[in-house]
């Protein structure tokens, strides 16, 4: 198939330097694959035309940036059709190489290229302050990957042509049996393997990528989250342990501000801010993502910060376990408050969007600011509509809806007679076989 092949431009309005001027950068994209990179150029914004990818050529300046611009995107051709007749693979990140002279020595091994792409991550990670979990991930991704070539294929290291759809259905298997995971949890293994496979693909260092032939689907799983019985049962139970205490503590002021682990164990009193209206608010930012969080304090959370102000180390407003700790407690938690559910630190998240907000009638655009989601369908995947909210929204649209009964024209009142009858058997009959009692009308 013959790649489809665009060059844009593209200025950045959010990186205006202090002469007044925004960087122009240089977009390739190859069958739908963007690669960026910088042209060196910067402009006036009032000056810049984004439908045509160029500045308005105002002064002699400008002009020549609009040639420079002009010599780039002809050398992106010119590379995209020498690529092209030496029948090689066309990606937008070779592509973009040849332009900057960038580019590497092909890499040919599995674990040479895991520990390149780990090392590329992890500058990252360091230059932007956020991505550690991932980072994580991918390490551990890369000791399976290395334990699975070890164990099934006896090497070391495996050619990176080795790898195809049917080494690949063997890992996921593996992985399965060998660590006692779930479908869903494989799948995100093959997800960080897939990533780094990637990186070969772009560079042409493979001539094709067999994650493309694969059809994983994930399990569909409900997420737990506790509901109002169980949050007050929890907040009522006497420990006798403080490290039990102080993790009931944490994990349900998690579940009335919606934070995860990492961003209650970051909290600082500096992200505590009285706004204009006089309620405190926490102001941060997920350490996952870097979105924006903001998140006024009810009562229960109040609390629980002033109980904790005689325990605060430097600016840190909790005292928080490790995550391994603070998971293991919670199961510890859970059967001392007679709650038979599987209770992670993530449990706290799932319930402040379902129980604490969505169930009280919060719209889901405000609990998706709140969680710090870029979109509102992240949202729609941590929390459900409860049977209560079902019911509460019902019963108010009745008040609305059924006095308009009486404008309709229904069949005569002897017949409905009959139906009110037969439904009033069937009303005590499921009664008595429920042990319901049912108040005369």
């Amino acid at each position: 198939m013959k790649a489809t092949f665009k060059v844009t431009f593209v200025m950045q309005k959010g990186k205006i330097k202090a002469d007044g001027k925004a960087p122009i950068i240089a977009r390739i994209i190859v069958n739908g694959e963007m690669a960026h990179f910088s042209t060196q150029q910067s402009v006036v914004p009032d000056h810049w035309d984004s439908k045509a990818g160029r500045t308005d050529g105002r002064t002699g300046e400008e002009k020549g940036i609009n040639a420079i611009l002009a010599q780039i995107c002809a050398a992106a051709q010119r590379h995209y059709y020498d690529l092209q007749a030496t029948g090689e693979t066309i990606t937008a990140l070779k592509i973009k190489n040849k332009i900057c002279s960038t580019e590497e020595r092909a890499i040919k091994s599995t674990m040479e290229l895991f520990d390149k792409f780990i090392k590329e991550y992890a500058e990252i990670v360091e230059s932007n302050g956020y991505g550690k979990e991932a980072l994580i991930r991918y390490k551990i991704c890369k000791n399976r990957v290395q334990e699975f070539i070890h164990d099934e294929l006896g090497v070391k290291d495996l050619p990176l042509d080795n790898i195809t759809k049917r080494l690949l259905d063997r890992f996921y298997i593996w992985n399965r049996s060998t660590y006692k995971i779930g479908n869903n949890t494989a799948i995100h293994f093959m997800h960080k393997f897939s990533t780094v496979y990637k990186m070969a693909w772009d560079n042409g260092w493979v001539s094709g990528n067999p994650f493309h032939l694969l059809k994983l689907h994930k399990d569909k799983t409900e997420r737990a989250y506790l509901s109002i019985d169980e949050l007050e049962r929890m907040a009522n139970k006497e420990f006798s342990s403080e490290r039990l205490e102080r993790m009931r503590d944490i994990f349900l002021f998690c579940c009335y501000t919606g934070l995860s682990y990492i961003d209650v164990k970051t909290l600082t009193t500096d992200n505590l801010v009285r706004k204009p209206d006089g309620r405190l608010w926490i102001v941060t930012k997920r350490t996952k993502t870097e979105v924006p969080v903001h998140v006024p304090l009810l009562e229960i959370p109040l609390r629980l910060i002033e109980k904790y102000e005689p325990l605060r180390k430097g600016n840190l407003v909790f005292p928080v376990y490790s995550n391994q700790k603070s998971n293991d407690y919670l199961k510890e938690i859970a059967a001392l408050c007679d709650i038979h559910k599987d209770i992670t630190f993530h449990v706290a998240r799932h319930t402040f969007a379902t129980t604490i907000t969505l169930d009280h009638g919060v719209p889901i655009e405000s609990v998706s600011k709140m969680l710090g989601h870029t979109n509102v369908q992240t949202t729609q995947i941590y929390a459900r509509i409860t049977d209560r909210k079902i019911n509460s929204d019902m019963a108010q649209l009745s008040m609305k809806i059924d006095p308009l009964a009486d404008a309709f024209k229904f069949p005569d009142s002897e017949y409905r007679a009959k139906k009110d009858a037969q439904r009033s058997k069937e009303l005590k009959k499921f009664a008595f076989e429920n042990g319901v009692l049912v108040v005369p009308s």
